[in-house]
């Protein structure tokens, strides 16, 4: 009789622009049995994003040149990646005028969940968790 096979590991992507909010949310991800691809360069991501096959995004709205808003936009556009939940995260607050108005205007479905920084770990994981149980059976 052959072992049963463990879970594959959820793969979350993570975008953001400050390296140091990659290598804490890094840790604290892959300490909880996530795997971690990431990327401080948003105009990369694209190409990480179709490689890596993410099962969550984690992404900035804001970074300079290449904004998360305009990414977002490019992932909700491609094929391979509109399917995948993306949870943003934000210095911006989550009900903000500019936020919804975007959204709105550019027919942008809204993102999974949304965080505010400074993250807090505990609730990025139980946001993870839930949002990836609707979309891969991940036990929340």
């Amino acid at each position: 009789m052959s072992e049963p096979q463990p879970a594959r590991a959820p793969v979350i992507a993570i975008i953001d622009d400050e390296q140091d909010i990659i290598t804490y949310l890094r840790v604290a991800l892959e300490d909880h049995g996530f795997r971690v691809v990431a990327t401080t360069d948003p105009a990369s991501a694209p190409a990480l994003l179709e490689q890596a096959c993410p099962d969550l995004i984690c992404l900035d709205i804001l970074m300079p040149e290449h904004t998360g808003l305009a990414l977002y936009a490019e992932i909700m556009g491609s094929p391979r990646l509109a399917s995948v939940p993306v949870v943003i995260l934000s210095g911006l607050n989550a009900n903000d005028e500019l936020l919804n108005q975007v959204w709105n205007t550019n027919n942008l479905p809204a993102p999974a969940s949304f965080i505010e920084k400074p993250v807090d770990i505990e609730h990025l994981l139980r946001t993870l968790r839930a949002v990836l149980g609707q979309q891969v059976g991940v036990a929340p």
